[in-house]
């Protein structure tokens, strides 16, 4: 068993990184308890799981660069949003969801004491995704690559699907710089002759996209790679991949 001391967790918004302003992040996930108690119980009610639910809610240090991004986005519906304990390196835990972004309190706090403000969202009919940092958020990439292989220990079934959330932070002064990723599998850790199974938008701005496949698919392992265009490149990728 190994625990983790939450000193580095990453926050994804859209093309946004919005690790760096916030103190606190409580993401819930769970069901909802539907009774169905009926007569002749043993005197203790009965329920039975319905829909799923998702939920979050970020305790951030009030900003001038981020004030704007969450404000406008109050309300928004299905944005792409990651989180992940640490994400520093391919393969570490993370988790993703399409969600709405649901309120914004943009003014809170005592005399002498930081401005701090709230952001909470729910989801928006997709699933919170368990899965794998595929891309760290940095370093910057400045040049075409490939990922390390993860091996996520089984085939896909007929009944799961491969989801995929894409961050891609490009400066805006980089007119000309874009970047296509592309998600690939194969049976074996040499991937030697590997399949495309998620092909992403080419992105020459700041965004996220959000792909899914489903099954089945008798690969097991699992690479990115992507083609960055550009005289001086240099975008920030934050990528995740889960199946179930």
């Amino acid at each position: 068993m190994a625990t983790v001391t939450l000193l580095d967790c990453k926050i994804f918004l859209g093309g946004y990184n919005l690790s760096g302003y916030h103190n606190s992040i409580d993401v819930g996930y769970g069901a909802e308890m539907l009774d169905d108690t009926v007569f002749g119980t043993s005197g203790t009610r009965s329920s039975k799981p319905g829909l799923k639910t998702f939920e979050f809610n970020g305790s951030i240090f009030w900003d001038t660069t981020i004030d704007g991004v969450i404000f406008q986005r109050i309300g928004a519906d299905r944005e792409v949003m990651s989180f992940a304990p640490e994400g520093n390196a391919p393969g570490d835990r993370a988790y993703f969801i399409r969600a709405v972004n649901g309120t914004y309190n943009p003014l809170s706090g005592e005399v002498g004491a930081l401005m701090a403000s709230e952001f909470t969202g729910a989801s928006a009919n997709t699933p919170l995704v368990r899965g794998s940092v595929i891309i760290p958020p940095t370093p910057a990439l400045t040049a075409s690559g490939s990922s390390a292989i993860i091996n996520f220990g089984a085939p896909v079934t007929l009944e799961q699907i491969v989801y995929g959330a894409l961050h891609v932070t490009i400066p805006p002064e980089q007119l000309d710089t874009t970047i296509t990723v592309t998600i690939s599998s194969a049976p074996d850790a040499a991937m030697a002759a590997p399949t495309v199974r998620l092909t992403f938008t080419a992105a020459a701005v700041s965004g996220a996209q959000w792909l899914e496949l489903v099954g089945p698919i008798t690969d097991q392992y699992w690479r990115a790679d992507w083609v960055i265009a550009g005289a001086a490149p240099s975008v920030n990728v934050f990528l995740v991949l889960g199946i179930q």
